[in-house]
């Protein structure tokens, strides 16, 4: 499918809670997540994809679980829901970050923690 038929099938399928949308090219060798509105900012009318899914806040919390387990958590702090993240620095040493939990900051952890190269 090209860009526009993949934003066309996007706007019918997506609900409230989705956030993300996980992609691929039509060679299968490429897998993205990218925060939905800034794909929609990108995208061409003659990119061409093999599929995609929507995927929510929960969805990509476990996505990101899965690639630095025990180094993620939710919690609730001081009444607000957040992401606690132990980011490995260059030496391996762990520092904790805490952010709200929001679409903007889950990406950034998962664009950090995957470098850009998914593997689903």
């Amino acid at each position: 499918m090209n860009g526009i038929e993949l934003i066309k099938v996007l706007d019918e399928q997506r609900e409230d809670g989705h956030h993300f949308i996980k992609w691929w090219r039509k060679e299968n060798d490429f897998v993205d997540i990218e925060l939905i509105d800034s794909f929609r900012d990108t995208v061409k009318a003659g990119d061409i994809f093999g599929g995609f899914e929507l995927l929510d806040m929960e969805q990509l919390r476990a996505i990101v679980a899965d690639l630095c387990p025990g180094r993620v958590s939710r919690r609730v702090i001081d009444g607000h829901e957040s992401i606690v993240w132990d980011r490995l620095d260059k030496n391996g040493i762990a520092r904790s970050i805490r952010c709200s939990f929001a679409p903007e900051f889950l990406i950034q952890v998962f664009d950090v923690e995957t470098k850009g190269n998914y593997i689903a």
